[in-house]
């Protein structure tokens, strides 16, 4: 890619300024955002003293940059929806609007790649898939787990295996990229402030299928609801996982995992906590086997693989209380799941930014489960009112939901920060959130 006039539409550290760094040193970079500030305006700096040729259009995302810069492609971040004038003005034009996994996998087609998706679960899965990948292969890992793919750009391999982490949003920005295994880990409300509907969101995510043929490798969660309109139309091979049906590639029955109807692993085996985490492991498991990855080397990793931070994380144990760091849950799915990994009083730290979520969906589980509610954040009306738990209380931000929690707890409980929610409301991000929490707690 020589001599064009790029424009990057939304910009962040994370997609955008990892690919201006390559796409600059041989083309004209235009870098468009809603918003000017100073963490923007640094990066703007920081490309600019790498002799990255560049137009600064901070603040400017109005349509007619199409014809005053001659825009030749487009690279739009995830965060930004398809539908804004100055994409669907491109489109008219005929400008084509991709996004930084497509314009990586032009760059590199021949690679083998494994991509994993779902509502939840996929940090974690995909982790786990990169750590059993690398006992044997040479692996890279990126995407949507905060590693941008084009960081990627310079190390890169002929024979390389690279395995994303693939958001919805990333997923609607491709158009030719395939992975030859695509894993769909699950399905449940999310991003209803951007999809109009369910049907949107699943076909958004249905994507990762779109392109492979019978040559290719699909994962799918037999046991969602949506099992038969995430297969519908796909070419490639359908494996299964399942906790509840043995008609699956792979499942769970009596604390066992089966593979191909033969015992594999014992579920105290797999160090990671939590039912969703069984699943998880099974989705990687089948995504190891496809890969030629020994038994021997997919138990060890198993039985040694820690997790991935603000999931379900151990933070410390004080007076018999075990505090939990789930900043990562931003559904009310994956909540369900958290409260589901635990067989102790739960006093739990909910709320944040909502995301257009139901709440009622797990009033049951949470008046089984709960001891105490502490809520924060802009959502904590909305979830006082459809969970209805009587010992709910509302802390003004998270230190002050510690030190209420903590006040409630006896020994034996669990404190658990599983949110629920977005973070945008009182943080930059779920990590953010999540360390704040952490902090907190080490200081007690």
């Amino acid at each position: 890619m020589i001599d064009k006039n790029i424009l990057l539409v939304g910009f962040t550290k994370r997609t955008s300024f990892a690919v201006a760094k390559i796409l600059g040193k041989n083309n004209k970079i235009f870098i468009s955002d809603s918003v000017s500030n100073e963490e923007k305006l640094s990066l703007i700096k920081e490309l600019e003293s790498y002799g990255i040729n560049l137009t600064n259009l901070l603040g400017n995302q109005s349509k007619e940059i199409l014809n005053e810069y001659k825009i030749d492609l487009i690279i739009v971040s995830p965060g930004v929806p398809l539908n804004i004038p100055l994409l669907i003005s491109a489109k008219q034009k005929n400008i084509e609007v991709i996004g930084d996994i497509e314009l990586f996998y032009r760059f590199f087609p021949s690679n083998i790649y494994i991509g994993i998706t779902g509502t939840d679960g996929k940090t974690t899965t995909t982790t786990l898939v990169y750590e059993l990948l690398k006992t044997e292969q040479k692996t890279l890992l990126g995407g949507n787990i905060g590693l941008p793919v084009f960081e990627l750009f310079n190390e890169i391999k002929n024979d390389d295996k690279i395995v994303l982490e693939l958001s919805s949003f990333q997923l609607e920005a491709i158009k030719n990229f395939k992975p030859h295994i695509g894993l769909f880990l699950n399905l449940a409300e999310d991003h209803l402030d951007r999809y109009s509907s369910m049907e949107e969101y699943l076909n958004a995510k249905k994507r990762i299928f779109m392109n492979q043929t019978e040559e290719d490798f699909a994962i799918v969660n037999l046991d969602s609801p949506y099992y038969e309109k995430i297969i519908k139309g796909v070419k490639s091979k359908i494996l299964t996982f399942s906790i509840t049906n043995e008609n699956a590639t792979i499942y769970y029955k009596d604390n066992t995992i089966f593979y191909e109807k033969k015992p594999f692993i014992d579920r105290d085996e797999i160090f990671i906590k939590g039912i969703h985490n069984v699943e998880n492991s099974m989705a990687a498991i089948l995504a190891a086997k496809l890969m030629g990855v020994s038994e021997a080397n997919i138990k060890n990793v198993l039985k040694n693989f820690k997790g991935v931070e603000h999931r379900l994380e151990f933070v410390r144990n004080i007076n018999g209380v075990d505090y939990y760091n789930d900043s990562k849950s931003t559904t009310v799915n994956s909540l369900e799941k958290a409260l589901l990994s635990f067989d102790r009083p739960i006093i739990l730290i909910a709320g944040g930014r909502d995301k257009g979520l139901d709440f009622t969906k797990i009033k049951e589980l949470a008046h089984k489960k709960l001891k105490t509610l502490v809520l924060i954040g802009e959502a904590k009306d909305k979830i006082k009112k459809e969970l209805d738990f009587k010992e709910s209380f509302y802390a003004s931000d998270l230190e002050e939901a510690v030190k209420i929690s903590k006040q409630k707890s006896s020994p034996g409980d669990i404190i658990l920060l599983s949110p629920g929610c977005a973070s945008f409301d009182m943080f930059k991000n779920y990590e953010e959130r999540g360390k704040v929490y952490k902090e907190i707690v080490n200081k007690l």
